[in-house]
Protein backbone atom coordinates (compact mmCIF):
# COMPACT_ATOMS: atom_id res chain seq x y z
CA UNK A 1 0.00 0.00 0.00
CA UNK A 2 0.99 3.74 -0.86
CA UNK A 3 3.38 4.92 1.87
CA UNK A 4 3.15 8.80 3.03
CA UNK A 5 6.22 10.14 5.18
CA UNK A 6 6.06 6.30 7.09
CA UNK A 7 2.75 6.16 6.88
CA UNK A 8 0.07 4.05 4.98
CA UNK A 9 -2.09 6.49 3.10
CA UNK A 10 -4.99 5.45 4.78
CA UNK A 11 -2.99 6.67 7.85
CA UNK A 12 -2.01 9.51 6.81
CA UNK A 13 -6.41 10.32 5.87
CA UNK A 14 -7.08 9.34 9.17
CA UNK A 15 -4.09 11.13 11.21
CA UNK A 16 -5.16 14.31 9.05
CA UNK A 17 -8.74 14.14 9.78
CA UNK A 18 -8.19 13.69 13.53
CA UNK A 19 -5.44 16.31 13.53
CA UNK A 20 -7.41 18.73 12.09
CA UNK A 21 -10.30 18.40 15.01
CA UNK A 22 -7.39 18.22 17.73
CA UNK A 23 -6.34 21.66 16.14
CA UNK A 24 -10.38 23.37 16.59
CA UNK A 25 -10.12 22.01 20.43
CA UNK A 26 -6.87 24.02 20.99
CA UNK A 27 -7.85 26.94 18.75
CA UNK A 28 -10.91 27.11 21.03
CA UNK A 29 -8.96 27.57 24.45
CA UNK A 30 -7.12 30.75 23.79
CA UNK A 31 -9.13 33.00 21.13
CA UNK A 32 -10.91 35.20 23.96
CA UNK A 33 -7.38 36.46 25.36
CA UNK A 34 -6.86 38.93 22.76
CA UNK A 35 -9.95 40.27 23.01
CA UNK A 36 -10.48 40.87 26.67
CA UNK A 37 -10.13 44.76 26.72
CA UNK A 38 -13.02 44.92 23.97
CA UNK A 39 -15.14 41.73 26.72
CA UNK A 40 -14.54 43.96 29.79
CA UNK A 41 -16.46 47.17 27.67
CA UNK A 42 -18.78 45.50 26.31
CA UNK A 43 -20.13 43.20 28.80
CA UNK A 44 -19.10 45.10 31.48
CA UNK A 45 -16.88 42.54 32.90
CA UNK A 46 -13.62 42.72 35.12
CA UNK A 47 -10.46 40.49 34.65
CA UNK A 48 -11.60 38.02 37.92
CA UNK A 49 -14.89 37.57 36.03
CA UNK A 50 -12.82 36.88 33.05
CA UNK A 51 -10.91 34.32 34.73
CA UNK A 52 -14.39 33.01 36.32
CA UNK A 53 -15.68 32.54 32.88
CA UNK A 54 -12.70 30.43 31.78
CA UNK A 55 -12.61 28.42 34.97
CA UNK A 56 -16.39 26.97 33.90
CA UNK A 57 -14.99 26.29 30.74
CA UNK A 58 -12.19 23.60 32.22
CA UNK A 59 -14.09 22.45 34.89
CA UNK A 60 -16.72 21.09 32.70
CA UNK A 61 -14.28 19.96 30.19
CA UNK A 62 -12.59 18.23 33.30
CA UNK A 63 -15.53 16.80 35.07
CA UNK A 64 -16.76 15.19 31.77
CA UNK A 65 -13.30 13.84 30.15
CA UNK A 66 -14.01 10.62 31.88
CA UNK A 67 -17.11 9.91 31.46
CA UNK A 68 -16.90 11.16 27.61
CA UNK A 69 -14.67 8.30 27.41
CA UNK A 70 -16.78 5.72 28.53
CA UNK A 71 -19.37 7.23 26.03
CA UNK A 72 -16.40 6.20 23.29
CA UNK A 73 -15.85 2.88 24.19
CA UNK A 74 -19.95 2.16 24.27
CA UNK A 75 -20.44 3.92 20.66
CA UNK A 76 -17.42 4.72 19.45
CA UNK A 77 -15.45 7.91 18.91
CA UNK A 78 -16.44 9.26 15.60
CA UNK A 79 -19.89 10.23 16.39
CA UNK A 80 -18.63 11.37 19.58
CA UNK A 81 -15.42 13.77 18.57
CA UNK A 82 -17.74 15.20 15.36
CA UNK A 83 -20.43 16.06 18.01
CA UNK A 84 -18.28 17.77 20.57
CA UNK A 85 -16.71 19.80 18.07
CA UNK A 86 -20.41 21.08 16.87
CA UNK A 87 -20.99 21.54 20.22
CA UNK A 88 -18.19 23.95 20.85
CA UNK A 89 -18.14 26.01 17.84
CA UNK A 90 -21.92 25.90 18.29
CA UNK A 91 -20.94 27.89 21.45
CA UNK A 92 -18.47 30.10 19.93
CA UNK A 93 -20.82 31.24 17.58
CA UNK A 94 -23.23 32.05 20.61
CA UNK A 95 -20.93 33.96 22.49
CA UNK A 96 -20.38 36.16 19.38
CA UNK A 97 -24.01 36.42 19.21
CA UNK A 98 -25.73 36.13 22.49
CA UNK A 99 -23.35 36.82 25.32
CA UNK A 100 -24.17 40.09 27.20
CA UNK A 101 -23.05 39.89 30.58
CA UNK A 102 -20.30 37.65 32.62
CA UNK A 103 -23.30 34.77 33.53
CA UNK A 104 -24.17 34.15 29.72
CA UNK A 105 -20.83 34.19 28.86
CA UNK A 106 -20.10 31.55 31.67
CA UNK A 107 -22.53 29.41 30.81
CA UNK A 108 -21.66 29.51 27.05
CA UNK A 109 -18.32 28.63 27.93
CA UNK A 110 -19.43 25.94 30.24
CA UNK A 111 -21.22 24.65 27.14
CA UNK A 112 -18.09 25.08 25.17
CA UNK A 113 -16.03 22.67 27.54
CA UNK A 114 -18.82 20.32 27.37
CA UNK A 115 -17.88 20.02 23.71
CA UNK A 116 -14.04 20.30 24.66
CA UNK A 117 -14.35 17.40 27.08
CA UNK A 118 -14.49 14.75 24.35
CA UNK A 119 -11.25 15.63 22.13
CA UNK A 120 -8.95 13.70 24.48
CA UNK A 121 -10.64 10.20 24.94
CA UNK A 122 -12.38 10.37 21.11
CA UNK A 123 -8.76 11.12 19.60
CA UNK A 124 -6.88 8.92 21.36
CA UNK A 125 -9.09 5.78 20.86
CA UNK A 126 -9.37 6.94 17.38
CA UNK A 127 -5.74 6.99 16.77
CA UNK A 128 -5.23 3.68 18.36
CA UNK A 129 -7.92 2.20 15.78
CA UNK A 130 -6.10 3.79 12.83
CA UNK A 131 -2.24 3.79 13.48
CA UNK A 132 -0.29 0.48 13.17
CA UNK A 133 1.72 -0.05 17.06
CA UNK A 134 5.15 0.31 14.85
CA UNK A 135 4.07 3.73 14.02
CA UNK A 136 2.03 5.09 17.26
CA UNK A 137 5.05 7.28 18.96
CA UNK A 138 5.07 9.56 15.31
CA UNK A 139 1.60 9.40 15.20
CA UNK A 140 0.92 10.85 18.69
CA UNK A 141 3.88 13.64 17.99
CA UNK A 142 1.69 14.45 14.57
CA UNK A 143 -1.27 14.85 16.93
CA UNK A 144 0.60 17.03 19.77
CA UNK A 145 2.13 19.34 16.80
CA UNK A 146 -1.28 19.78 15.38
CA UNK A 147 -2.32 20.90 19.22
CA UNK A 148 0.12 23.33 19.13
CA UNK A 149 -0.44 24.89 16.26
CA UNK A 150 -4.17 25.23 17.24
CA UNK A 151 -2.80 27.22 20.41
CA UNK A 152 -0.78 29.56 18.53
CA UNK A 153 -4.05 30.13 15.61
CA UNK A 154 -6.82 30.94 18.57
CA UNK A 155 -5.30 34.02 19.49
CA UNK A 156 -3.66 34.95 15.89
CA UNK A 157 -7.31 34.43 14.43
CA UNK A 158 -9.13 36.31 16.93
CA UNK A 159 -6.11 39.24 17.01
CA UNK A 160 -6.14 39.40 13.17
CA UNK A 161 -10.11 39.41 12.57
CA UNK A 162 -11.55 41.59 15.96
CA UNK A 163 -10.02 45.19 13.88
CA UNK A 164 -12.12 43.99 11.23
CA UNK A 165 -15.02 42.03 12.19
CA UNK A 166 -15.43 43.57 16.02
CA UNK A 167 -14.92 40.94 18.51
CA UNK A 168 -18.11 39.66 18.18
CA UNK A 169 -17.71 38.82 14.70
CA UNK A 170 -14.37 37.79 15.18
CA UNK A 171 -15.30 35.11 17.94
CA UNK A 172 -18.27 33.77 15.38
CA UNK A 173 -16.28 33.01 12.68
CA UNK A 174 -13.92 31.12 14.79
CA UNK A 175 -16.89 29.07 15.41
CA UNK A 176 -17.92 29.23 11.85
CA UNK A 177 -15.16 27.56 11.02
CA UNK A 178 -15.39 25.09 13.34
CA UNK A 179 -18.63 23.70 11.50
CA UNK A 180 -17.42 23.51 8.56
CA UNK A 181 -14.62 21.00 9.98
CA UNK A 182 -17.34 19.30 11.21
CA UNK A 183 -19.33 18.58 8.25
CA UNK A 184 -15.77 17.83 6.43
CA UNK A 185 -15.57 15.09 9.18
CA UNK A 186 -19.14 14.23 8.41
CA UNK A 187 -18.62 13.84 4.81
CA UNK A 188 -15.31 11.61 5.43
CA UNK A 189 -16.81 9.76 8.20
CA UNK A 190 -15.64 6.30 6.90
CA UNK A 191 -12.25 7.52 6.51
CA UNK A 192 -11.62 6.94 10.24
CA UNK A 193 -12.18 3.35 11.54
CA UNK A 194 -13.63 3.26 14.38
CA UNK A 195 -13.60 -0.60 15.45
CA UNK A 196 -10.92 -1.82 16.18
CA UNK A 197 -9.65 -0.81 19.44
CA UNK A 198 -13.27 1.25 20.51
CA UNK A 199 -14.95 -1.26 23.15
CA UNK A 200 -18.43 -2.20 22.89
CA UNK A 201 -18.55 -4.53 25.29
CA UNK A 202 -21.17 -5.44 27.92
CA UNK A 203 -19.36 -4.22 30.37
CA UNK A 204 -21.53 -1.62 33.11
CA UNK A 205 -19.92 1.60 33.67
CA UNK A 206 -19.21 0.73 37.46
CA UNK A 207 -16.87 -2.15 36.06
CA UNK A 208 -15.14 0.54 33.70
CA UNK A 209 -14.23 2.65 36.64
CA UNK A 210 -13.37 0.09 38.99
CA UNK A 211 -11.25 -1.37 36.43
CA UNK A 212 -9.80 2.39 36.10
CA UNK A 213 -9.29 3.25 39.29
CA UNK A 214 -7.36 -0.24 40.86
CA UNK A 215 -4.85 0.17 38.13
CA UNK A 216 -1.91 1.22 39.87
CA UNK A 217 -0.01 2.38 36.67
CA UNK A 218 -3.20 4.29 35.52
CA UNK A 219 -3.04 6.10 38.87
CA UNK A 220 0.37 7.13 38.70
CA UNK A 221 0.08 8.65 34.82
CA UNK A 222 -3.01 10.66 36.34
CA UNK A 223 -0.57 11.94 39.30
CA UNK A 224 2.26 12.57 36.33
CA UNK A 225 0.29 14.25 34.09
CA UNK A 226 -1.03 16.83 37.07
CA UNK A 227 2.63 17.22 38.42
CA UNK A 228 3.64 17.97 34.88
CA UNK A 229 1.18 20.04 34.21
CA UNK A 230 2.01 22.20 37.35
CA UNK A 231 5.83 22.67 36.18
CA UNK A 232 4.47 23.98 33.18
CA UNK A 233 1.83 26.07 34.20
CA UNK A 234 4.65 27.98 36.30
CA UNK A 235 6.92 28.56 32.95
CA UNK A 236 3.56 29.93 30.82
CA UNK A 237 1.61 32.18 33.15
CA UNK A 238 4.30 33.15 35.72
CA UNK A 239 7.93 33.27 34.25
CA UNK A 240 7.41 36.23 32.40
CA UNK A 241 6.38 38.22 34.99
CA UNK A 242 9.56 36.73 37.08
CA UNK A 243 12.06 38.11 34.48
CA UNK A 244 10.47 41.35 34.54
CA UNK A 245 10.89 41.38 38.51
CA UNK A 246 14.26 39.80 38.60
CA UNK A 247 15.89 41.46 35.53
CA UNK A 248 13.69 44.67 35.43
CA UNK A 249 12.21 43.67 32.11
CA UNK A 250 9.85 45.50 29.76
CA UNK A 251 7.26 42.64 29.48
CA UNK A 252 8.01 42.73 25.35
CA UNK A 253 11.55 41.68 26.29
CA UNK A 254 10.70 39.45 29.30
CA UNK A 255 8.01 37.36 26.43
CA UNK A 256 11.23 36.34 25.01
CA UNK A 257 11.93 33.26 27.44
CA UNK A 258 8.39 32.29 27.07
CA UNK A 259 8.39 32.05 23.28
CA UNK A 260 12.08 29.93 23.64
CA UNK A 261 10.08 27.37 25.76
CA UNK A 262 6.84 27.38 23.78
CA UNK A 263 9.22 26.67 20.39
CA UNK A 264 11.83 23.96 21.76
CA UNK A 265 8.81 22.32 22.64
CA UNK A 266 7.43 22.31 18.90
CA UNK A 267 10.82 21.85 17.33
CA UNK A 268 11.28 18.43 19.65
CA UNK A 269 7.45 17.19 19.48
CA UNK A 270 8.15 15.26 15.91
CA UNK A 271 12.16 13.65 16.66
CA UNK A 272 10.00 12.80 20.13
CA UNK A 273 7.60 10.36 18.20
CA UNK A 274 10.43 8.83 16.68
CA UNK A 275 12.30 8.06 19.62
CA UNK A 276 8.94 6.90 21.21
CA UNK A 277 8.86 4.19 18.15
CA UNK A 278 12.26 2.90 18.95
CA UNK A 279 12.75 3.23 22.80
CA UNK A 280 11.24 0.50 25.43
CA UNK A 281 12.22 2.06 28.83
CA UNK A 282 10.04 5.14 28.70
CA UNK A 283 10.50 5.74 31.65
CA UNK A 284 14.05 6.01 32.11
CA UNK A 285 13.78 8.78 28.78
CA UNK A 286 11.18 10.79 30.93
CA UNK A 287 12.57 10.88 34.00
CA UNK A 288 16.23 11.79 32.09
CA UNK A 289 14.11 15.15 29.65
CA UNK A 290 12.38 15.93 33.08
CA UNK A 291 15.57 15.90 35.18
CA UNK A 292 17.96 18.08 33.25
CA UNK A 293 14.72 20.34 32.79
CA UNK A 294 14.38 21.24 36.04
CA UNK A 295 18.21 21.60 36.64
CA UNK A 296 18.00 23.99 33.70
CA UNK A 297 14.50 26.19 34.97
CA UNK A 298 16.43 26.12 37.99
CA UNK A 299 19.64 27.86 36.66
CA UNK A 300 17.95 30.20 34.47
CA UNK A 301 15.57 31.59 37.04
CA UNK A 302 17.45 31.72 40.09
CA UNK A 303 21.61 31.82 39.60
CA UNK A 304 21.78 35.72 38.25
CA UNK A 305 23.08 34.66 34.48
CA UNK A 306 22.54 37.24 32.01
CA UNK A 307 19.03 37.07 30.54
CA UNK A 308 19.97 35.73 27.11
CA UNK A 309 21.70 32.89 28.15
CA UNK A 310 18.52 32.24 30.46
CA UNK A 311 16.34 32.67 27.07
CA UNK A 312 18.39 29.64 25.71
CA UNK A 313 18.48 27.49 28.49
CA UNK A 314 14.94 27.32 28.45
CA UNK A 315 14.39 26.81 24.76
CA UNK A 316 16.32 23.15 25.44
CA UNK A 317 14.38 22.95 28.52
CA UNK A 318 10.49 22.96 26.75
CA UNK A 319 12.27 21.02 23.78
CA UNK A 320 13.05 18.47 26.26
CA UNK A 321 9.88 18.79 27.59
CA UNK A 322 7.64 18.12 24.17
CA UNK A 323 10.28 15.75 23.08
CA UNK A 324 9.00 13.57 25.71
CA UNK A 325 5.21 13.93 25.24
CA UNK A 326 5.03 11.19 22.64
CA UNK A 327 6.78 8.65 25.00
CA UNK A 328 4.34 9.47 27.76
CA UNK A 329 0.96 8.94 26.00
CA UNK A 330 2.53 5.92 23.98
CA UNK A 331 3.36 4.38 27.53
CA UNK A 332 -0.11 5.13 28.50
CA UNK A 333 -1.58 3.83 25.26
CA UNK A 334 0.40 0.58 26.70
CA UNK A 335 -1.07 0.23 29.69
CA UNK A 336 -4.47 0.50 28.37
CA UNK A 337 -4.46 -2.18 26.26
CA UNK A 338 -6.86 -4.10 28.17
CA UNK A 339 -9.03 -1.14 29.02
CA UNK A 340 -11.07 0.72 27.16
CA UNK A 341 -8.13 3.53 25.37
CA UNK A 342 -10.03 6.31 25.25
CA UNK A 343 -11.60 6.25 28.63
CA UNK A 344 -8.18 5.86 30.07
CA UNK A 345 -7.09 8.76 28.27
CA UNK A 346 -9.83 11.01 29.70
CA UNK A 347 -8.93 10.07 32.75
CA UNK A 348 -5.03 10.66 33.05
CA UNK A 349 -5.14 13.67 30.91
CA UNK A 350 -8.15 14.93 33.74
CA UNK A 351 -4.62 15.21 35.82
CA UNK A 352 -3.84 17.98 33.52
CA UNK A 353 -6.78 20.05 34.57
CA UNK A 354 -5.71 19.39 38.46
CA UNK A 355 -2.44 20.71 37.75
CA UNK A 356 -3.40 23.63 36.68
CA UNK A 357 -6.06 24.51 39.52
CA UNK A 358 -3.68 23.62 41.79
CA UNK A 359 -1.04 25.55 40.59
CA UNK A 360 -2.68 28.46 39.74
CA UNK A 361 -3.15 29.59 43.26
CA UNK A 362 0.19 27.98 44.39
CA UNK A 363 2.35 30.25 42.11
CA UNK A 364 0.66 33.50 42.59
CA UNK A 365 0.26 33.19 46.79
CA UNK A 366 4.13 32.00 46.83
CA UNK A 367 4.88 34.92 44.44
CA UNK A 368 3.39 37.50 46.68
CA UNK A 369 4.87 36.42 49.71
CA UNK A 370 8.43 35.58 48.75
CA UNK A 371 10.63 36.63 45.79
CA UNK A 372 10.06 35.80 41.84
CA UNK A 373 12.66 33.27 41.88
CA UNK A 374 9.71 30.94 43.62
CA UNK A 375 8.06 30.58 40.40
CA UNK A 376 11.51 28.65 39.44
CA UNK A 377 11.69 26.96 42.16
CA UNK A 378 8.31 25.23 42.51
CA UNK A 379 8.12 24.21 38.87
CA UNK A 380 11.19 22.65 39.33
CA UNK A 381 9.89 20.94 42.45
CA UNK A 382 7.04 19.60 40.45
CA UNK A 383 9.06 18.52 37.84
CA UNK A 384 10.87 15.76 40.37
CA UNK A 385 7.20 15.49 41.68
CA UNK A 386 6.44 13.94 38.71
CA UNK A 387 10.06 12.10 38.15
CA UNK A 388 9.05 10.40 41.46
CA UNK A 389 5.86 8.97 39.93
CA UNK A 390 7.73 7.56 37.06
CA UNK A 391 9.68 5.59 38.63
CA UNK A 392 7.66 3.76 40.55
CA UNK A 393 5.50 3.18 37.54
CA UNK A 394 4.82 -0.11 36.60
CA UNK A 395 3.54 0.80 33.45
CA UNK A 396 6.42 2.67 32.23
CA UNK A 397 8.30 0.55 29.77
CA UNK A 398 6.90 -0.78 26.84
CA UNK A 399 4.01 -3.35 27.25
CA UNK A 400 5.69 -6.42 25.09
CA UNK A 401 8.95 -5.92 26.43
CA UNK A 402 7.61 -5.69 29.60
CA UNK A 403 5.99 -9.42 29.23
Amino acid sequence: MQLVAGFHKREVQALGLIGVTHLMSHLYLLPLAPLLLALEGDLGINKVEFGLALAAYAITTGVLQTPMGLLVERIGGRVVMIVGLIVTAASFVAIGLLATDFWSLALLLAIAGMGNSVFHPADYALLSAAIDDRRMGRAFSLHTLTGHLGFLAGPVSTAALEPLLGWRGAVVAIGVIGLVVAMVLVAAYHKIPDSRTVKKKDASIRDSLRDLLSSPAILLFFAFYAFASMATFGMTQFSVAAFQDIYGLERVTAVAALTAYQIGALVLVLPGGYMADRVSRYGAVIIGAFALSAALVLLAGTFGLPFWICVGLLAVAGGLRGGVNAARDVAVRDVARHLPIGTVFGFVTTGFLVGQAIAGPLYGWLYDQYSPQVVFYISAAASVAAIATMVVNPGARRAAVAE
